[in-house]
């Protein structure tokens, strides 16, 4: 990214980074206490579906403990209380190995500098075909990535 982050977009990169560290407790601080986040996807039979604060540590901790996890970004747009992103995500399946690569975008609407909701869009499909990053690269036609959280 070429110009300053604003404190959304730094809040946004840092949760991502918390993630990949394993850190709960560090991305529970940057979440309002109202959070939720919705996937734009059916799964196992239930469409839409969501964790919100009552069920997120729980949730969290299955995620957060994955090893490997990496995130490339491609896009980041801003505005009032929104931040969205497009990445993909790329992580090892703890058991085989293989690794899962998901295109998708985040929308995340802030308050007070926390984030308060979130939705994610991806075709989740695409993470089981353990698609390379030269496959992946054809969806962005050349893009650069603006930066890799490792």
């Amino acid at each position: 990214m070429t110009k300053k982050s604003s404190k959304n977009i730094k809040t946004v990169l840092e949760i991502l980074q918390d993630e990949i560290n394993g850190d709960v407790s560090a991305a529970l601080k940057k979440m309002a206490p109202d959070y939720s986040m919705t996937w734009v996807e059916e799964r196992q039979g239930k469409i839409f579906p969501s964790v919100s604060s009552k069920d997120l540590k729980k949730a969290m901790g299955k995620v957060y403990k994955i090893k490997g996890r990496e995130y490339d970004i491609k896009n980041i747009a801003e505005g009032k209380d929104l931040v969205m992103i497009e990445l993909v995500e790329s992580y090892p399946d703890p058991k085989t190995k293989k690794v899962y690569r998901t295109p998708q975008v985040i929308v995340l609407e802030m308050k007070n500098g926390k984030i308060q909701t979130g939705r994610h869009y991806a075709d989740v499909d695409l993470a089981f075909l353990h698609l390379t990053k030269k496959q992946i690269e054809k969806a962005f036609k050349g893009r650069k990535s603006s930066m890799i959280l490792k």
